[in-house]
């Protein structure tokens, strides 16, 4: 029961039987399904609740695909108030015939705020996108293309009397905006407030007989073709594939975390991926040290930085814990990472941050001295913030769990000691020279992915982006009393895990504009003395001791501290096109921003590339394939490559 509307999540006698009857046999599902065109058939759904409706679809969707091998599953899901966890556990107990489903959702269940969780089931097959907010409000910042993404509406959710906030004009206005022509819609309730406001956004409406005892419910499909579904032109992502009829090859140059998340969900969407790497082992750059800590850089308010970082982390957890409940294992350890308050300016922040009550007690949560010392296992006078599903992992591991996963998942071929020389666009193909390929090798893709960290200044066509190079030294600092108790990440200016081989990661350095990698004794005195004087009042932070071992390697980073992904582009052609940016026009006045149309990157990772990488990475791999994305508008501008090409033009500074 939901006392604040004085209504069901659903039926406990008959919810089931419901779900399908309403929101399945009212869409013309599994039926649908047989002649779909496109890679996946997208459903999004207005109340999510107990998740019912998505674990009924995933269900009948499992059964169907014996049938249809090649479709994928995307469910697009809404919650304004979502249930805790121990709440859909107990609910969902009640279905014992979808336990199969419901244990897997369960497990992936998200920490609760704003934003689209990404969820991935059955090696991809399946994907739900859980948007906590309210849904006309979701939909009005979701993502868009020229033909739509939405194959059928479930139109869930608290009855109109009930709820009558959600069923607004926004809400069916963004519904015919995302809408596919021909797009099935199906709910409940035959409410006059309904029926007019899809009938006025194009859709043709009926009323069919409604389930059990109710006398009717709506039904009908989205026909007109003439409407404005996109709300950007400079920030566009085009992708490149939409039907499943012909193979699509990509080629990813790079071969670490960037490289390797791409290749894992570009093959569970069935495309054919080539990476092309031009070391002889995997993860010789940015992603080579043997730790590295795990955790999201939140901020007191949910400014765009902190909910990217959020958003990332929950996505990242969730694919290196699947990775390694199938066997794809990595040196890891979920210890937690303890956030020290280490000077009154930095305990500020952290008070403002626990104060504003932004970020769930799940995700991040207060640590006084006594209890910070009982995490860490060392004497530790400091309060601070600890991130319990933190910890470190083995990038270097986890790059090679991953492509593994991905070769054995799908067509991933891997070419080590494969230095690309030459990248250019002939007969609408890609084709991709190296210095060394090997016999045989097709160099002809559909699109081509930079992915290759700070090797990005290679690349000429990259040079539009301000990427900077910045070198970081890590020592590889040797276990000694105490830090041998450690039993979690610290972080405060730098970071120290526990130890892994006898060592103990402590970093790090950043020097801008150095690209040697050569390891440097000053850079070991300049790590061990900013310990020291964040650890001031520790017994033992003084006594730490260096054995002049470690490793150097550079980020590639961007000016405003967050990665990009997406198309890349020509600078003339788009600074042409948007030379009057700074009188600020109609958005119509301005034209669509034209792309390489096939060329994307994934860059500007900097040291955050084992939280960010896995949801950039999705994010590209769904552009590419022209599905849904799992990011807002806002958001997902704030990592265009173009952005900053932009920004200048609407300043009026020079490009």
């Amino acid at each position: 029961m939901a006392e604040d509307f004085d209504d069901v999540y659903f039926s406990n006698h008959n919810g089931l039987e419901e779900s399908r009857y309403v929101f399945l046999e009212k869409n013309n599902l599994p039926q649908a399904w047989t002649t779909h065109p496109d890679r996946s058939f997208v459903i999004a759904e207005t109340g999510f609740g107990t998740g019912l409706n998505f674990l009924a679809t995933w269900q009948s969707f499992e059964q169907f695909q014996t049938k249809a091998q090649n479709l994928q599953l995307h469910f697009i899901s809404c919650e304004k108030y979502p249930i805790a966890k121990s709440d859909l556990i107990t609910a969902l107990a009640k279905w014992p015939e979808l336990s199969h489903y419901s244990e897997q959702l369960i497990a992936q269940y998200p920490d609760l705020f704003a934003g689209c969780h990404r969820l991935s089931f059955a090696h991809g097959r399946v994907t739900l996108d859980l948007w906590l907010g309210e849904a006309s409000q979701v939909f009005l910042q979701m993502h868009n293309q020229a033909n739509g993404y939405i194959d059928a509406w479930f139109l869930d959710g608290f009855a109109p009397n009930k709820n009558p906030q959600m069923w607004n004009t926004t809400l069916f206005q963004q519904m015919a905006r995302l809408s596919k022509q021909g797009a099935t819609f199906a709910t409940f309730t035959a409410a006059g407030i309904v029926k007019r406001g899809l009938s006025e956004q194009g859709f043709i409406v009926n009323k069919t007989k409604g389930f059990g005892h109710k006398r009717d419910m709506l039904i009908g499909r989205f026909e007109q073709p003439d409407i404005e579904r996109n709300t950007a032109r400079y920030f566009q992502r085009h992708g490149i594939l939409k039907t499943s009829s012909k193979p699509a090859k990509i080629a990813i140059v790079g071969g670490g975390l960037a490289a390797a998340n791409l290749a894992m969900s570009l093959v569970q969407k069935g495309i054919e991926v080539t990476v092309m790497c031009k070391d002889s082992r995997f993860a010789q750059g940015a992603s080579g040290n043997p730790q590295g800590g795990f955790y999201p850089q939140l901020n007191a308010e949910a400014n765009i930085s902190s909910r990217i970082q959020a958003l990332a982390f929950g996505f990242a957890s969730r694919r290196y814990h699947q990775l390694l409940d199938l066997g794809y294992d990595f040196a890891h350890q979920w210890c937690g990472v303890l956030q020290i308050g280490f000077n009154p300016k930095v305990i500020k922040r952290q008070q403002a941050l626990l104060n504003n009550n932004v970020w769930p007690d799940s995700l991040i949560e207060y640590a006084d001295e006594t209890h910070a010392s009982q995490i860490a296992g060392v004497d530790l006078p400091y309060e601070g913030l600890f991130i319990r599903q933190g910890g470190w992992l083995s990038p270097p591991e986890l790059v090679k769990a991953m492509f593994k996963y991905a070769q054995h998942l799908g067509q991933c071929k891997i070419n080590l000691n494969y230095f690309v020389t030459e990248i250019f666009k002939q007969d609408k193909q890609w084709i991709v020279n190296a210095s060394a390929p090997e016999k045989g090798q097709n160099n002809s893709f559909d699109a081509v992915v930079v992915a290759s960290g700070s090797d990005i200044q290679q690349f000429s066509f990259c040079d539009a982006i301000p990427y900077q190079l910045v070198r970081g030294q890590v020592e590889a600092l040797p276990s000694q009393a105490p830090l041998q108790n450690l039993k979690t990440v610290l972080c405060h200016k730098g970071y120290m895990t526990p130890a892994i081989d006898g060592f103990h990661a402590l970093g790090s350095t950043y020097v801008k504009q150095d690209t040697s990698c050569a390891y440097r004794k000053d850079e070991q005195t300049t790590n061990l003395d900013m310990h020291k004087k964040a650890l001031a009042n520790t017994s033992w932070a003084n006594d730490i001791r260096g054995d002049n071992k470690g490793r150097a390697a550079i980020r590639c980073s961007l000016p405003d501290h967050l990665p990009t992904a997406g198309s890349l582009f020509d600078k003339q052609i788009q600074t042409a096109q948007y030379k009057d940016l700074y009188k600020a026009l109609p958005l119509q006045k301005y034209e669509v921003a034209d792309d390489l149309g096939g060329l994307f990157v994934l860059a500007g990772l900097g040291s955050r590339g084992l939280t960010t990488a896995p949801l950039l990475a999705e994010l590209l791999a769904s552009q590419i394939c022209n599905e849904p994305l799992p990011l807002e508008s806002q958001l997902l501008d704030a990592l265009n490559p173009n952005r900053f090409l932009i920004k200048n033009l609407i300043r009026r500074v020079e490009p």
